[in-house]
C-alpha cells in the first residue's frame, strides 16, 4: 500500500468478478460510481463488529450465554418470531 495525500492509502484488492459487480452497482447507485465509498460502508460495519467482539470478550466466560441463556435473551427481547406460512 501506498500513502496518498489526504490521509488515503492506495489498496489493490481481488475479488471473485460476481462481488466486484455488485461493489460497482452499488457505487453507481449511491455514489456517482465511487467504489472507494461502498468499501467505507463495509469497513464501518467491520469496525462496528470488532468492537462489539472486544466488548463481549473483555466479559470473560460471562460474555459467552449458554443456548439456553440465548434462547431467553432472545425471547425477552422480542427475537423470537412466529412463521405464518
Amino acid at each position: 500500500m501506498r500513502k496518498r495525500a489526504g490521509g488515503t492509502t492506495h489498496l489493490s484488492i481481488s475479488l471473485p468478478t460476481e462481488e466486484a459487480k455488485l461493489l460497482k452497482r452499488r457505487a453507481e447507485r449511491l455514489y456517482k460510481g465511487h467504489v472507494s465509498r461502498v468499501v467505507s460502508d463495509a469497513l464501518r460495519y467491520v469496525a462496528y463488529e470488532e468492537g462489539r467482539d472486544a466488548l463481549t470478550a473483555s466479559f470473560g466466560e460471562a460474555g459467552n450465554p449458554t443456548a439456553k441463556e440465548a434462547a431467553e435473551l432472545d425471547a425477552l427481547w422480542g427475537l423470537v418470531g412466529t412463521r405464518t406460512a
